[in-house]
């Protein structure tokens, strides 16, 4: 696995979640889907709020890069085997962080009525996934293109 690989997997990870947060934000205020997060969004602005959630991600991807490293022998997944390994061990990841950032008020209180409507750790852990598997196959998605390109050469 290179280095230029481990990269993409973390940047994608991020930008998957800045840009998931972003449409969090507008369906809460727009449409009122999941509305309990509104009291988060009103107290940051759009930009701030999608970067914390990026941050969070790349976070709880690098623990979970490290604990792959050292439990499964590979640092980001390299075929549907392995992702569904690394996801496994994200799930449990994700969901120990959420309720972390529930307890210890990681946000302030401004989330305390979305974690009161659906509880800690399980929307964490399944948003963590989410930009893991995504970010998994479009990394996939683009070495084909790149194959191809080069027997086009």
């Amino acid at each position: 696995m290179t280095v230029d690989k481990i990269v993409a997997f973390i940047f994608l990870n991020f930008f998957l979640a800045f840009g998931s947060d972003i449409i969090l934000n507008y369906l809460s205020f727009n449409y009122g889907i999941v509305e309990s997060l509104k009291p988060y969004f009103k107290n940051r602005s759009v930009t701030g709020a999608a970067f914390a959630a990026g941050l969070t991600i790349v976070f709880a991807l690098l623990i979970n890069m490290l604990s792959s490293h050292f439990i499964l022998g590979f640092i980001i997944p390299n075929d549907v085997n392995e992702l569904i390994y690394f996801c496994i061990l994200a799930f449990i990841i994700g969901y120990i962080i959420d309720i972390y950032i529930y307890k210890q008020k990681v946000f302030g209180n401004s989330l305390d009525l979305f974690y009161k409507e659906v509880g800690a750790g399980f929307w964490g852990a399944l948003a963590f996934l989410f930009t893991i598997v995504i970010s998994y196959f479009i990394m996939k998605l683009n070495i084909k293109i790149e194959l191809k390109k080069t027997k086009l050469r």
